[in-house]
């Protein structure tokens, strides 16, 4: 049987992926575990943030044993063709913020560390083949431990042109996946496009876009 984790950093992205569905609550308000045609999947609110993010990724890949990690929710648009409620699944994960060039390190790079951590490639097809609810964008994410707008947007899209979307928890994650050898995507809807409104406008959006994310995942989850 194949195990599943899924992370989501807040309730209001958990909450879509366990609507309608018969859920087991491991630990209350934070852990649940679920079954979809014999896959086995556990849902962890890991919280916000890098370190919340890789702390909870660790004690649940102790845990759980997963075969596949996913992060879903929200993120930031950073891409050009990026548009509110687009899919985004990272085939790459950097830093938005680590600074260890004096040192001769890649900006983003954490020193003896990979300059990024890549998306699991089987993981990534499987995603490529899903257009059900809007478009779907594989590329690159950045995630830092500040909430993307304005000028920090400008900066990031400057040192990132490549860079579709921006987030609070992937890379942690992916750096964590990667450490463990356990295959990781993240497949993320946007809430925003991190202008000087990204705030007002994550909140007006945030609902729609977390179950747009964890329909996609679903779907995934579906064809492993």
């Amino acid at each position: 049987m194949t195990q599943v984790l899924l992370l989501a950093a807040m309730a209001e992205e958990t909450a879509p992926v366990l609507a309608g569905r018969v859920a087991d609550e491991l630990e209350p308000g934070r852990v649940w575990t679920a079954e979809q045609d014999g896959t086995t999947v556990t849902l962890v609110t890991c919280g916000i943030g890098l370190v919340n993010s890789a702390a909870a990724t660790a004690v649940a890949i102790e845990r759980y044993r997963p075969d596949v990690i996913i992060s879903l929710g929200s993120a930031g648009g950073l891409g050009k063709d990026v548009r509110v409620g687009d899919i985004i699944v990272g085939r790459s994960y950097r830093y938005a913020d680590a600074d260890a060039t004096a040192f001769g390190y890649e900006y983003g790079q954490i020193p003896s560390m990979p300059a990024s951590y890549p998306g699991d490639e089987r993981l990534l097809s499987l995603v490529e083949e899903d257009h059900v609810d809007g478009a779907v964008h594989i590329g690159d994410i950045v995630s830092g431990n500040s909430f993307v707008a304005g000028e920090l947007a400008l900066q990031l899209r400057e040192r990132y042109p490549e860079a579709l979307a921006a987030d609070m928890e992937s890379t942690a994650i992916a750096q964590v996946a990667w450490a463990a050898k356990v295959p990781f995507v993240c497949v993320r809807s946007i809430s925003d496009l991190c202008t000087p409104q990204a705030g007002s406008d994550f909140k007006g959006n945030i609902d729609d876009v977390a179950a747009r994310s964890a329909a996609a995942v679903w779907r995934l989850v579906g064809k492993l």
